[in-house]
């Protein structure tokens, strides 16, 4: 008896939006970002988000408080989240637009990543934060609705011109796109967020990401340690966190300064007052 051999591969289409965010990620690798590893104290935090889930049976995003802290050091540190329009001039914007990757069903029940962008988190607290991240998650959405920039036609007619134009066209229109930060703002905020923990079980590890903005956050494990309190050494949850900042635009010095404030808010459980209302 002869038996089939089995096909130790398969051959699947790759859609069109992974072709043009791949070329997309080639482009932007390139740019010159200061890239900084951060272990960030979030004990305290987690305890009220956790004793607040006890007492009201909401789950509070971690991701959500995150962005309510840096939103405060941004505020205060605003050179931070500006970006050039011409050769002699910047743009520093008043108001925090945050860009936040969440992970959404297609009408095909596939499970996509999405970019979201949350208005004026300077503004809102973390439970009104929370409360926008869950619903964006709970939306359901088209594929080619995980690109940013353009809706209804807008968005079908990038999809049909990455179709029919050759690369050698294609690539010097999405490297515009990519460089050009007015636009990349406008649909995907001045600051941007990804977090390992929203896409399944949290593991101890640092996420290395292509940041596209003037300064984006990754949110890898969190990790129990040794740590001083006080005069004791006691177990506490430590998070490694990666901010990249366009040098560019941002002076080390300020970039420092930025980090240190954003610490010093997450570290301090900033924000979390409203739970114990």
């Amino acid at each position: 008896m002869v038996r089939k051999e089995k096909k130790k591969e398969r051959t699947e289409e790759f859609s069109v939006t992974r072709q043009i965010l791949s070329t997309y990620n080639e482009l932007i690798v390139r740019l010159p970002y200061m890239r900084g590893l951060v272990e960030v104290d979030v004990t305290e935090g987690r305890k009220l988000i956790r004793e607040y889930a006890k007492k009201t049976d909401k789950k509070i995003s971690f991701t959500g408080w995150i962005i309510k802290c840096v939103s405060e050091a941004i505020l205060e540190n605003p050179i931070i989240h500006a970006y050039r329009i011409k050769k002699g001039k910047i743009v520093i914007p008043e108001v925090v637009r945050f860009g936040i990757i969440v992970e959404r069903k297609t009408t095909s029940g596939k499970k996509t990543p999405y970019m979201a962008v949350l208005e004026n988190t300077h503004e809102q607290n973390v439970v009104e934060i929370n409360d926008e991240i869950r619903k964006i998650q709970g939306e359901v959405m088209e594929e080619q609705e995980q690109m940013m920039g353009g809706q209804g036609l807008a968005r079908k007619l990038q999809t049909l011109l990455f179709k029919i134009v050759p690369d050698f066209i294609s690539r010097p229109i999405v490297k515009r796109i990519a460089l050009n930060k007015k636009f990349v703002t406008k649909f995907s905020g001045t600051v941007g967020v990804t977090a390992l923990g929203m896409f399944g079980k949290e593991v101890s590890g640092w996420a290395l990401h292509f940041p596209t903005r003037t300064i984006d956050l990754a949110l890898g494990g969190i990790k129990t340690k040794p740590g001083y309190f006080g005069e004791k050494v006691v177990k506490r949850e430590i998070l490694n966190m990666t901010f990249n900042i366009d040098h560019n635009i941002v002076d080390g010095a300020d970039a420092a300064r930025f980090v240190a404030r954003a610490v010093e808010l997450i570290e301090t459980a900033f924000g979390l007052d409203v739970l114990k209302e």
